[in-house]
């Protein structure tokens, strides 16, 4: 667990230390010390259904009841390593990574340690993992049609590897909020959907960027993309992933270790990706990297989000089951995962 940083948030102390900040920083708002989004930037409604089969009930796409626009301009817009995007001394979440902290709110930079002319920043929401980094921005940067270099990354994100990894891939060059910046003409390309609801053109345009024509699979193919003892940076959890790579196995498929996971091991796996069983996480992404028609997902009761339903929707996937693995054994986990693979097909009865 994490208190501060990049927090656990399932954890009952985090929690209580947010519930406490949450009325400071709305009094902070009514002070005018900072500039939140708004209750009507904020509400959603309900779209189009995805059914799925297994533990958990069809889930309906989320998009914002005001659109927002996708790029929005601002001058003298002061950014610090924290991803805090600030005018006048004041933080404005929309131009910002995400929310502030009391803190943040009241340390708010008022002097740049330098000044660039141009610059693009990213609305985001949980900056934290790597399911974060592609879901808000990865997203922005290939759906954009706006010339956005260079793209403005606060230090703490800039030294992940996997953020210069894609961006250069990307071919976009970068600067470094490593001290407050002041960006004279900034553009921010907005979170225009909530959590990841991502549609096929989202998909699409994730393949063009990154150069993607996944091969179709081998019929039969099945890979379980396993966890075993993976450290999440953020929400801690654990999976029977010896377990499931023993069941695996006796099927004829192959075992991956999502430590390994990288966009080319993914493209390298493509063939053998037919069918995917994987421990709940971002690996799943790696759907866009291939042509799969089967997804089985296994998660906790306690922890599962409908990203990799809808990314998987969006990647052409055909169905799509959840399990719960909370007290199954080996026997009747087996029982559950034969069952999902005779109904796609992909056993026989």
């Amino acid at each position: 667990m994490k208190i501060f940083g990049n927090p656990d948030w399932t954890h009952p102390a985090v929690r209580a230390k947010n519930a406490l900040a949450a009325p400071v920083r709305q009094a902070l708002a009514l002070a005018g010390r900072w500039t939140p989004a708004t209750r009507a930037e904020r509400e959603t409604r309900q779209t189009y259904e995805i059914s799925l089969a297994g533990d958990k009930p069809a889930q309906r796409r989320l998009v914002y009841a005001a659109p927002r626009p996708a790029v929005e301009q601002a001058e003298t817009l002061l950014y610090t390593p924290q991803g805090m995007g600030a005018i006048g001394g004041k933080i404005i979440e929309r131009f910002s990574v995400r929310a502030p902290s009391v803190a943040e709110i009241l340390k708010t930079p008022q002097c740049a340690a330098r000044t660039i002319l141009q610059g693009t920043v990213i609305e985001a929401e949980t900056p934290y993992t790597y399911g974060d980094w592609v879901g808000d921005f990865i997203r922005a940067l290939v759906t954009t049609k706006n010339n956005i270099e260079p793209v403005v990354m606060p230090a703490f994100l800039a030294a992940k590897p996997y953020v210069t990894r894609d961006l250069a891939a990307l071919g976009l060059a970068i600067e470094v909020a490593d001290a407050p910046l002041m960006i004279e003409k900034a553009q921010i390309l907005r979170k225009c959907a909530p959590s990841y609801y991502w549609e096929p053109g989202d998909v699409a345009a994730y393949r063009k960027a990154f150069a993607l024509a996944p091969p179709p699979p081998r019929e039969g193919a099945i890979t379980y993309l396993a966890r075993f003892e993976t450290l999440s940076e953020s929400v801690q959890r654990d999976y029977p992933s010896e377990t499931v790579a023993g069941i695996v196995k006796s099927l004829g498929g192959a075992v991956f270790d999502t430590r390994k996971a990288s966009p080319d091991s993914f493209n390298e796996m493509a063939p053998d990706m037919e069918t995917v069983i994987a421990d709940q996480g971002s690996a799943l992404f790696g759907v866009m990297h291939w042509r799969t028609k089967n997804v089985i997902e296994l998660t906790r009761r306690d922890w599962w989000h409908n990203a990799n339903l809808f990314i998987a929707h969006a990647s052409g996937v055909e169905n799509y089951a959840v399990i719960a693995v909370d007290g199954l054994d080996a026997q009747a986990l087996r029982e559950r995962i034969d069952g999902h693979l005779r109904a796609f097909g992909v056993l026989k009865s």
